[in-house]
């Protein structure tokens, strides 16, 4: 039995960002005058296509979004390993991890549950918060040869070889950010992101009643800020719901000849049929806000194989 304990620690530079540089101040009236820049210009010297007329280099713009690489971020983990070689039939390895993981920009190729584009573009120390942050995380495999009864000859036959393997897995919930669906800060943004946060209020986020399907956290906790303004609520500030799977197999093999051999095995995924629960809806100023209306991963399944090898 081996026992390992050890430390963790990863820091990113130079990470990239989405940068929205024309985006306007909140407030009302069309958002297009109050743009920062109006127009844009090719450099002199710009080579255009042949096959295209250009009737001038200027030219007028709307949203810009800058790709920056500026962004950064901070992993942090303590790590626990148990290793159990393979002896009397037994073999596991166990890990557990506490670690904490932020950055200062959402990874705006494949966002997790928040927008791909800061809030407030003026006040981009504000993005720092959790990123893909999983606090908690337990696995343990075990691979079990059982063993066979040896007191008849037929019971034998029937028993030996049989292999039962188990994959257990405990985790903690990713984070998401409390929004509005909307620009109501009408400051301009890309079609599709939604970036301004809600207000949190002051009241108790989790509260009796809380931590179900139907109420993820206090609904009350939250509220949609008032026209031309941002929210205040941190980024990925809330944790949605942890999850637990087990999967077994039962196997066994049947040599036939020395080439040929013939395998049964016998699967269960989800085998505790746990409902893991999604990420709440996150928009505040929606009917569904805070309840859970999908699961992660699907009810138990149980699959059953037949394998020849030569």
């Amino acid at each position: 039995m081996t026992l390992e304990l050890g430390y963790q620690g990863a820091r990113g530079f130079h990470l990239a960002r989405a940068h929205l540089i024309n985006n306007a101040l909140p407030g009302p009236g069309l958002i297009q005058p109050r743009r920062p820049y109006q127009t844009a210009t090719f450099e002199d010297g710009t080579v255009f296509p042949k096959v295209k007329t250009v009737a001038s280099s200027t030219f007028r713009v709307s949203s810009i979004n800058v790709l920056e690489n500026t962004a950064r971020s901070w992993y942090d983990g303590g790590y626990v390993n148990l290793r159990r070689r393979y002896a009397a039939g037994l073999s596991l390895l166990a890990n557990y991890t506490w670690a904490k993981n932020l950055s200062n920009a959402p990874e705006f190729r494949s966002p997790m549950f928040e927008s791909a584009v800061p809030q407030n573009n003026n006040n981009l120390f504000a993005e720092k918060g959790p990123a893909c942050d999983i606090r908690h995380r337990f696995s343990l495999s075990a691979v079990y040869d059982l063993p066979s009864i040896k007191n008849w000859k037929l019971a034998r036959a029937l028993t030996k070889n049989w292999r039962l393997s188990s994959i257990f897995q405990a985790q903690t919930g990713f984070p998401f950010t409390v929004s509005v669906f909307g620009d109501t800060a009408n400051a301009g943004t890309i079609l599709g992101d939604n970036p301004v946060r809600a207000n949190y209020n002051g009241t108790p986020v989790f509260g009796p009643g809380t931590h179900t399907a139907q109420a993820w956290f206090s609904a009350a906790a939250f509220s949609t800020p008032k026209a031309y303004a941002f929210g205040n609520v941190g980024r990925n500030s809330i944790y949605g719901p942890g999850m637990q799977t087990l999967d077994a197999a039962l196997v066994r093999e049947f040599p036939v000849t020395e080439k040929w051999k013939f395998q049964f095995r016998g699967e269960l995924f989800n085998a505790l049929n746990r409902t893991n629960l999604g990420t709440p809806n996150r928009f505040v100023n929606t009917p569904q806000f805070g309840t859970i209306t999908q699961a992660t991963t699907p009810n138990r399944e149980i699959q059953a194989s037949l394998r020849v090898s030569f």
